[in-house]
Parts: structure tokens; sequence; C-alpha cells
């Protein structure tokens, strides 16, 4: 990563911060804030080919997290940020506006509604961390993801693959559910054909 990206990422998070007190977008101390928000992102990045143009959906996004690093870290990505709170949506409009992350998009509208939309961009690919449960995430995200699309899902250590997940996964025409660990982080992917 270089000194460029390192600078943007250390500006987000500043951004994060002052705007917390306000909208709640982290319980995470600032001490924490670099291994915690940045490091566990990334963690994202090793775990397949992530290409420019590539459209990204970060499933109710919050405070921007996976998606803001994750444009940060990868020039070019579509990143569309969801997150139905407006107060938050408003927030990562601005902080997008402040970064110049040109490639980056907020919708604030609630995954269902977002789905329903017939100009609603379908993503090759979907981020989430700790946006619902799994089994609830799996049923609002599978829709939203174009054929052949991937899902990259932070999650618990203990999360297990129990018959309620594969179930809720099946339910949406979801392939492919496993376990992975990349860095810092336990995420659950997911394959729709």
């Amino acid at each position: 990563m270089g000194a460029q990206q390192r600078e943007l990422l250390q500006h987000y998070l500043d951004l994060l911060y002052q705007a917390n007190s306000r909208l709640n977008l982290t319980r995470v101390a600032p001490a924490d804030a670099w291994e915690r928000h940045i490091e566990e992102s990334l963690d994202l990045l090793p775990l397949r080919d992530w290409s420019p143009g590539e459209r990204v959906l970060d499933l109710g996004s919050g405070g921007g997290l996976p998606g803001i690093p994750l444009a940060i870290a990868v020039a070019g990505l579509e990143v569309i940020l969801l997150e139905r709170n407006h107060a938050k949506a408003g927030f990562l409009v601005e902080c997008v506006a402040q970064l110049g992350l040109g490639s980056v998009s907020v919708e604030a509208s609630d995954a269902a509604d977002y789905a329903r939309r017939q100009d609603a961009p379908l993503p090759a690919v979907l981020i989430s961390r700790a946006a619902v449960a799994p089994g609830r995430l799996l049923r609002l995200g599978g829709p939203l993801l174009a054929p052949g699309g991937e899902g990259l899902v932070h999650v618990a250590d203990s999360l297990g693959l129990d018959a309620g997940l594969r179930a809720a996964a099946a339910a949406v025409g979801l392939r492919d559910m496993t376990l992975v660990r990349s860095g810092r982080s336990t995420l659950l992917y997911f394959r729709r054909p």
C-alpha cells in the first residue's frame, strides 16, 4: 500500500470519528481503529482478484466499512454503499466527496427496496460487515448479486454452517457457501450461479 493510500485511509478514519458522536457509526476505540476498521476491511483483498471497474455492493454500509477502505485500496472499483439509515447515508455522501472517491456511490435504501428497483445495478461482489445476522443477510443479499457473483461477508469466528444457514442460502439460489480465514477475519463466502 502506498503512502497516498495510507493518508487517505487515515483521513477516512478521522472523518468517521468526527461524525461518530452524533451518528453512532462505531463502538471501536480510536486507538484500535486502524486494526479493527482498516486492516479487517482489507482482509478481503487476498480472497479474490479485484478488477478496476468491477461493481461491488457494501450491504448495510453504516460508516462505510468495508466498502470505503476497499475502494481506496483498489483504485477504480465501482463501490455502492447501501445504507438504509438516511443520516448515516448522508455522512457517507459527505465522506465520499471529501475523500474524492469518484467511483463510489451511496444508496440511501433498504436492501429489499433496492432489490425491487428495475434500474438497480447488480454487483459482481457483495460485501458486508456485521450489518445483520448471516441468515438474513443471505436472504437479503442473494437476490442483489449478478449471475456468477460472489459474496464475502465478515462474520463471527464462532459461526458454523448449520442447516438454517444452508437453507437460507438455498432459498435464494446461492451455492458454494464456505467459511474462509483471511488475516484477522472470518468471512462467509458464497456464489450465485
